[in-house]
């Protein structure tokens, strides 16, 4: 005989509990959303993945991140959900109160419903599910509650059922397949590449060869779940550190600023100052100081290329000028450009400036020193597979612009 409590996976009081973890980030937020006490969901949690033996979550950039089984339980668990609430919403049509089926409602209730259904009597449901008759009476009462309605009406010789009943008994039917399939599931997910590859980027940093690497992997490896987010220097550092990402890219610095994070150099760039393709520097500047009137549009303080601005503007004897706008994309900063009679202040590789949108056009003067590298920044302890696979596409991206280069004619 089938016992309640033993014959599926996970609960639906769990199955709650993990996807709205997945939709609020945090256990703390989801309990608030679900109305619980913080340490109930944090035991659901465990109790899930004790009962499927994996790893439902693992800490990200934004809270809690699902691991590649994480994504497959959550995809059951979504599908069991919405079943209950397209099944509430119907009911809800009969009756005034607000249901509480899909927030309560547990799988003792779905399959006592339809076993009392299928065998027309309480006590025969009881003898099938291995319970006693007052607690399928109990487990029946409980639901009506959650319904607010009769699930059954007594005859002389047992229960009829209700629309209702007839409802939640074809309910059970459909998602409990869903739901006693789930280990094998998982057992039978493709022997490949799986797993979450969170990436970081500088302000300016990796604007086409990220795009490029992932689109590779994306094609090679469909299990990857594959995470871009941009950040200042020391959030990202952080972030690696407590492993919310596996690396971030952008301008390398003098080393990095832990002993636990290591960089490794991928491309050779180079400062260059922008304007609009037809602003009238072009025709007039020839030094730094015809420059110092300009408005200008530079990264952040505090990173190399605002470190470099700087420097600029010291080795003429001059001041940085104060309202410089600072802008947090590459994208964006070309478009403002574009938009304005501002000067901006970029690096680029000898491909890419190649490639320079044709509404702008890089001022004529020669700087000083203008070679920087652009690398990734690793932990010194924590280099998975998938970021070896990431660093191989960054180096074949790389490789293939070199390639465009030498083949495109001067």
């Amino acid at each position: 005989m089938i016992n309640p409590t033993t014959a599926f996976p996970l609960t639906l009081k769990q199955c709650r509990v993990i996807t709205e973890i997945m939709k609020k980030g945090t256990e703390k937020d989801a309990s608030l959303s679900l109305n619980l006490s913080q340490s109930s969901v944090s035991r659901a949690l465990s109790q899930a993945e004790h009962a499927l033996q994996i790893s439902l979550f693992t800490r990200g950039w934004s809270g809690a991140e699902p691991t590649a089984e994480g994504e497959v339980v959550i995809s059951s668990c979504n599908r069991l959900l919405q079943a209950i609430a397209d099944t509430e919403r119907h009911l809800q049509c009969d009756v005034r109160p607000l249901l509480k089926l899909k927030s309560y409602v547990e799988w003792r209730h779905l399959m006592t419903i339809e076993a009392v259904v299928r065998m027309g009597s309480a006590s025969l449901a009881a003898q099938t599910l291995n319970m006693t008759q007052p607690a399928v009476s109990k487990t029946l009462k409980e639901s009506e509650n959650m319904i607010q309605q009769p699930l059954f009406s007594r005859a002389r010789h047992g229960l009829i059922p209700q629309t209702a009943a007839k409802q939640l008994a074809s309910l059970f039917l459909r998602i409990a397949p869903i739901a006693q399939s789930l280990p094998h599931t998982l057992q039978s997910q493709p022997n490949e590449l799986t797993g979450r590859l969170s990436v970081g980027m500088l302000s300016f940093s990796c604007q086409d060869i990220v795009p490029i690497a992932f689109a590779s992997i994306f094609k090679k490896h469909s299990g990857i779940r594959l995470q871009a987010m941009q950040g200042p220097y020391h959030m990202l550092a952080n972030a690696l550190r407590q492993g919310e990402i596996d690396c971030f890219l952008g301008l390398m610095r003098k080393g990095p600023i832990h002993p636990d994070l290591i960089e490794l150099p991928l491309l050779d760039v180079q400062y260059a100052l922008i304007a609009r393709a037809d602003h009238p520097v072009h025709g007039y500047a020839k030094t730094l100081n015809d420059l110092t009137n300009e408005r200008w549009i530079v990264a952040r303080h505090g990173t190399p290329i605002r470190d470099y601005f700087e420097s600029l503007f010291h080795s003429i004897d001059n001041k940085p000028p104060i309202q410089a706008l600072e802008m947090l994309t590459f994208a964006s900063s070309e478009e403002l450009v574009i938009h304005s009679d501002a000067i901006a202040l970029l690096f680029y590789d000898d491909w890419n400036i190649k490639q320079l949108n044709p509404r702008l056009k890089q001022v004529p003067i020669r700087l000083p020193n203008p070679q920087c590298t652009l690398g990734i920044t690793l932990h010194r302890e924590r280099q998975s597979t998938l970021i070896k696979v990431f660093i191989e596409e960054l180096t074949l991206a790389i490789s293939n612009k070199q390639i465009s280069k030498e083949n495109s004619p001067t």
